[in-house]
């Protein structure tokens, strides 16, 4: 998308990058807040207003004549969309019984983990084959659907209790969080070092986490918090939520060191990579909705585990084959391995993260969780980042144009750098798997409190 925006639209690499970077510094930072306020005003609300809002800024984005346009309409996307999300696993919880509310988990979880895989892939299909404009505009009738939808089945829902937001936490946690993702972010183009005068990208991860302990403690002395710190006295949210960050570490740092072995090992596109992403995506959509449906009866633990074990064996087969010759479909055995402990792991980790909760406690949970997995994600790019410079900064230095084999050259150092990065990754998951023990092996049968359901 970078060439075809600089294009079309004229813009520098610096708005290209903004355009990208400003969705997802307003998505993670408002996640905590938007959980909260479905808590208070309802959840159907909030999705409601949030379909809208990222529909009309999808189709902003795909008649911007400008990059201050298109960059305002993805700040826009940015805030739509962290209305959305947290009110999909709000609803799911509050609508379903205990005992079936994994297996409905497991069917948004199924698309979750299609579209955390396939919609990067299938965006630069789109791209590729209708120009940048698409991209943004194949959301308009997907959001038209989703609010048909949501206005048809989705009920009215909020709390006996009426409570204002807490405007202060707002601004400390919306402050912290942005200066954290800020600092992840962009953190690789600046070379850790820094941004503008004593700014310094480590001097801003400081800053975004010396406020999100001064919200912390705002939070412990407000009588109505954005986030009620008692929820952190849940051991299953605990245990479950890390977990399910975990996931989006190795998940999204897999992909990363996937799309670049393609693009810089091989030599190849977009479909390319899109081709060995496949039996990922294809395994985590078909098991999500099993381990779901399995959570229900067995508990989420040892199923969890499973998954990890298969995350790490997936990663770790990875790093015994990859190298700049192996064919595509040599990686697919490994993909379709990670991609069942993707569906192993997702359904069953949101099912015990709300497990047992107040109903009161469970769109703050929502906000948590996905802000959680919005910057665990981010973590694992970085971390692979980190890895994959580490190796092979100086052997590309020294191959880049300097001969004939420059390339192959190249094409190796990436691969001996992408090694580290996969083992790395592996033993996160294997460290995951461990960390199961922590979760209770069998649900509890007792039924969950709701909240009041009002006609739609």
């Amino acid at each position: 998308m970078v060439p075809d925006l600089m294009r079309g639209l004229g813009a520098s690499l610096e708005q290209v990058l903004w355009v990208v970077n400003g969705f997802v510094l307003v998505y993670a930072a408002l996640l905590i807040t938007a959980g909260r306020a479905g808590g208070i005003v309802g959840p159907r609300p909030l999705l409601i207003a949030g379909l809208l809002l990222f529909g009309s800024a999808s189709f902003a984005c795909g008649l911007a004549t400008s990059p201050e346009q298109l960059i305002i309409a993805r700040v826009a996307q940015g805030i739509g969309g962290a209305m959305i999300v947290p009110q999909s696993l709000t609803l799911v919880a509050l609508m379903f019984p205990e005992n079936r509310r994994g297996a409905a988990l497991g069917v948004v979880s199924a698309t979750m983990a299609l579209a955390a895989i396939v919609g990067p892939v299938g965006g630069g299909a789109i791209i590729t084959a209708w120009g940048w404009r698409w991209a943004f505009l194949i959301n308009v009738p997907i959001c038209l659907l989703a609010l048909a939808m949501a206005l048809r089945y989705v009920p009215g829902m909020r709390p006996d209790h009426h409570q204002s937001l807490d405007w202060g936490g707002v601004a400390l946690v919306t402050a912290g969080l942005g200066a954290i993702t800020y600092g992840l972010v962009e953190g690789e183009r600046y070379g850790w070092g820094t941004v503008a005068g004593p700014v310094t990208i480590p001097s801003v991860l400081t800053a975004g986490l010396l406020l999100l302990c001064a919200f912390a403690w705002w939070e412990h002395r407000h009588a109505a918090p954005v986030l009620p710190l008692g929820l952190f006295r849940y051991r299953s949210f605990v245990v479950a939520g890390w977990l399910a960050c975990v996931q989006f570490v190795v998940m999204l740092g897999l992909m990363l060191v996937i799309t670049l072995h393609v693009q810089r090992a091989q030599a190849g596109s977009a479909i390319d990579a899109g081709l060995i992403l496949l039996p990922m995506a294809v395994m985590a959509g078909l098991l999500s909705p099993l381990a779901g449906w399995l959570t229900d009866r067995v508990g989420g633990g040892r199923i969890i585990m499973a998954g990890f074990a298969a995350m790490a064996a997936g990663v770790a087969w990875f790093a015994l084959l990859i190298s700049p010759s192996v064919p595509v479909l040599g990686l697919a055995l490994p993909s379709a391995l990670v991609g069942a402990g993707v569906g192993l792991v997702m359904a069953p980790a949101s099912t015990e993260a709300v497990r047992g909760l107040p109903a009161s406690l469970v769109p703050a949970a929502s906000g948590v969780l996905n802000t959680g997995r919005q910057l665990a994600g981010l973590l694992g790019v970085t971390l692979v980042g980190v890895i994959l410079q580490t190796g092979s900064a100086v052997r590309e230095t020294v191959a880049s144009g300097r001969h004939e084999g420059a390339d192959a050259v190249l094409a190796g150092a990436f691969t001996a750098a992408a090694r580290p990065a996969l083992i790395t990754l592996a033993a996160v998951a294997l460290l995951a798997a461990l960390a199961c023990l922590l979760l209770r092996s069998r649900p509890s049968r007792s039924p969950s409190p709701q909240m009041t359901s009002l006609a739609p």
